[in-house]
């Protein structure tokens, strides 16, 4: 009884043996429709390629793969040779299978690969069928299809961004509608009351009643950084007020570069105002740049020298409150300005007087009445008005199941 129980389970493992042995054995069916062409809205640099897999070879159990290979055309390429069966790892992506070079190895249905490429050139293509083992192995493999020579090409127009040309248009259009405006009459142009600029000469001469300096912060960033440019620019003026009454100013800076500038522009505020004299090129300091360390460098310069009005314009972190702190225990009259939404409330707090977010880059336009300045400003203003009312008609037109409109300009 025992011996025939045994030759049944061995008979059982042939017939399983024997059935694996004949699926690996069974031909593997093309790929149909193998077609390559430039991509829509692509940069010139990739090929897409797509194909049409036969139902047998679909099912995940039949263990089949799909290898894409591609080869420069020479205008006489000979169709690639199949990958030899057996051990088959060397089929991963960029490996080489002899004149060709394998793209990309799909499986789990994929039928479409989108391939990158050197911008010159032509390109032919070719994939296999290949059927597997669970160890890798290769069993086997269908007859190459080969698709035509194609070359990748740049669009001239991509269709997917006309909302931001749409807005490049828009912001462009009202520049130039502002400029001649601004040009003829600077003064006529409305930009908001900003009491935090309006302080700045009153703090400067409180200043120059009490015969202590003024102190000025350019933030915490580098010189290309737009709050660091602002803030220079809002330098300037200060420097010239401070001229004109007289005051000592001391500039605190956190790079070397933004120490240079920060200079050159002090000296030109002292010569606009005719006191190139009273200059003195040592009170733009270059304190560290390390974060910790320049917070406590300048709360060691408001301890010492006790300035009546400390100024911060820039981009700040975690120091804000450390040194709006330290100026509110000296009862300065301190005025701050910073686009940091983080470090706001700590300005908020703790100073006479705050410019919020974009109102630091307006206060250059608000102090000198540029044209361009102006004209950029006022256009930034009308976009706004734009974009909320896209905003406004879109969420209406949404709700009415009438049109998307996001989608559609913005896909």
């Amino acid at each position: 009884m025992r011996l025939r129980s045994e030759r049944t389970v061995a008979l059982g493992f042939l017939l399983v043996a024997l059935g694996a042995a004949t699926a690996a054995a069974q031909p593997v069916e093309p790929v149909t429709a193998l077609t390559a062409k430039a991509p829509a809205n692509d940069d010139g640099r990739h090929i897409a390629v797509s194909f049409t897999r036969p139902a047998a070879n679909r099912d995940p159990e039949a263990g089949v793969a799909t290898v894409i290979v591609r080869r420069a055309d020479d205008g006489k390429t000979p169709p690639p040779a199949p990958p030899a069966l057996g051990p088959a790892s060397a089929l991963a992506a960029r490996s080489e299978l002899g004149d060709w070079t394998v793209a990309a190895l799909l499986e789990g249905g994929e039928v479409s690969l989108t391939d990158e490429v050197s911008p010159s050139g032509r390109y032919v293509y070719a994939a296999f069928e290949v059927r597997r083992d669970g160890d890798g192995k290769l069993l086997a493999v269908s007859p190459p299809v080969v698709s035509s020579a194609v070359a990748p090409r740049a669009s001239f127009f991509h269709t997917t961004r006309v909302g931001i040309l749409g807005i490049v248009l828009l912001i462009s259009g009202l520049i130039a509608w502002y400029i001649p405006r601004a040009r003829r009459s600077p003064k006529d142009v409305y930009i908001r009351r900003m009491p935090g600029v309006d302080a700045i000469e009153d703090a400067v001469g409180r200043s120059t009643e009490m015969g202590r300096p003024v102190l000025y912060v350019t933030g915490l960033e580098e010189i290309q950084d737009i709050q660091t440019l602002a803030s220079l620019l809002i330098l300037g003026h200060v420097a010239e007020l401070t001229a004109n009454y007289d005051t000592e100013i001391k500039v605190a800076n956190y790079y070397p570069m933004t120490m240079v500038v920060a200079e050159e522009i002090v000296r030109q505020g002292y010569a606009n105002a005719g006191r190139m004299d009273a200059h003195r090129p040592e009170n733009v300091m270059f304190i560290t740049a390390e974060q910790f360390a320049f917070a406590a460098g300048v709360n060691g310069l408001i301890l010492r020298d006790r300035p009546a009005t400390n100024i911060y314009f820039g981009k700040f972190f975690g120091e804000s409150l450390l040194l709006a702190e330290t100026g509110f225990l000296t009862g300065a009259v301190q005025i701050a300005g910073t686009a940091e939404l983080a470090q706001l409330p700590f300005f908020v707090a703790a100073c006479d007087y705050c410019l919020i977010g974009e109102e630091m880059y307006a206060t250059s336009a608000y102090l000198s009445r540029e044209p361009t300045l102006l004209a950029n400003l006022k256009a930034g203003d009308g976009f706004k008005l734009a974009a909320m009312a896209f905003v406004f008609i879109g969420a209406v037109l949404a709700t009415a199941s009438v049109y998307q409109l996001g989608p559609a300009v913005f896909p």
